[in-house]
């Protein structure tokens, strides 16, 4: 696969993610719609085994975080990241979905992007605990003065009443953690150049260093999320995002990567469906052009140039 970028881009551009995100979500409606019902029904397998009735009884604070990052951020790594091939399957359009995705090399891809994503969701709910454990010492040693943490928010950090709930505010600790450790392109780039991680990490934050609007744009959005399903007042508007969001921004990061580091979001994968002798061909008009050497074939005539090859549409 032919790669550009990272390129400069401007907040328009950004605006056009959202659409062409949609667009490509309308191709193929169903299969998306299941693909956003995949996390909440992983999630509520998960929280019935019965391990956790015999452990986190017998366990403090670190073990009930560990479950809710492993109940939730897991199912939810994995449909991010199944999303994303999703989106450059049917963008693509190059034979069936299930020979695009379901094959060895694909299969290995996706499993080793969702689990990366969430270890990376770990680290940061560890991190948070880590920080919230010693604001708790500090404030507990001046409690005289009637400071003190809401232990519902810190205590509980992203568990609250409904499997949904839980789901749109750990997906918000996710665009957090990307915003701050400049982590947005590191799924598609491993996902789809199977790249090594420390080049994925640096070609990601060249491209977020080069677009400076992302990162402030990514963490509002993930503080957004993350608080809103505490405000019960919107609690019934944040149990309807949580469902197509994991599945529409695992669409975004496809069409994001596409444009920052492909050129353009479309002609690059319309590109790829080309034969080959008509890429080359293509390729060959274009040195041409640049060189400006004079020439006596009109432009007309690439028309019959395809024709000769058999490429005619």
């Amino acid at each position: 696969m032919q790669t550009f970028g990272p390129r400069a881009l401007t907040q328009r551009d950004g605006w056009n993610w959202l659409i062409q995100a949609w667009r490509i979500m309308w191709q193929r409606p169903s299969l998306f719609l299941v693909g956003s019902l995949l996390t909440p029904t992983i999630s509520a397998l998960l929280l019935f085994l019965p391990i956790w009735e015999l452990w986190l009884p017998l366990s403090g604070g670190l073990a009930k975080l560990l479950s809710t990052v492993f109940c939730y951020g897991l199912p939810l790594s994995l449909t991010l990241t199944l999303a994303c091939g999703l989106a450059r399957a049917t963008n693509c359009k190059r034979g069936k979905l299930s020979n695009q995705l379901l094959n060895r090399t694909a299969t290995k891809a996706l499993l080793r992007t969702s689990l990366f994503l969430f270890l990376l969701i770990l680290q940061g709910y560890l991190l948070v605990y880590c920080i919230q454990d010693i604001l708790n010492v500090n404030i507990s040693a001046s409690s005289s003065s009637g400071l003190a943490l809401p232990k519902s928010l810190w205590n509980n950090l992203s568990v609250n009443v409904t499997i949904l709930e839980t789901q749109l505010s750990i997906l918000g600790s996710i665009l957090l953690i990307c915003s701050i450790l400049l982590a947005m392109f590191v799924i598609p780039l491993k996902l789809f150049q199977e790249l090594p991680l420390s080049t994925c990490w640096q070609r990601s934050a060249l491209a977020m260093h080069l677009n400076p609007w992302l990162s402030p744009m990514l963490f509002l959005t993930g503080f957004s999320l993350f608080i809103l399903p505490f405000l019960k007042i919107f609690s019934i508007c944040s149990q309807l995002l949580s469902l197509p969001l994991p599945v529409y921004l695992g669409v975004l990061l496809y069409v994001a990567w596409n444009d920052v580091f492909q050129g353009d979001c479309y002609i690059e994968e319309e590109k790829e469906a080309l034969p080959v002798i008509c890429q080359e061909f293509m390729t060959m008009r274009l040195a041409e052009q640049s060189i400006k050497k004079p020439t006596h074939v009109q432009v007309d005539h690439s028309v019959g140039d395809l024709d000769m090859l058999g490429l005619e549409h």
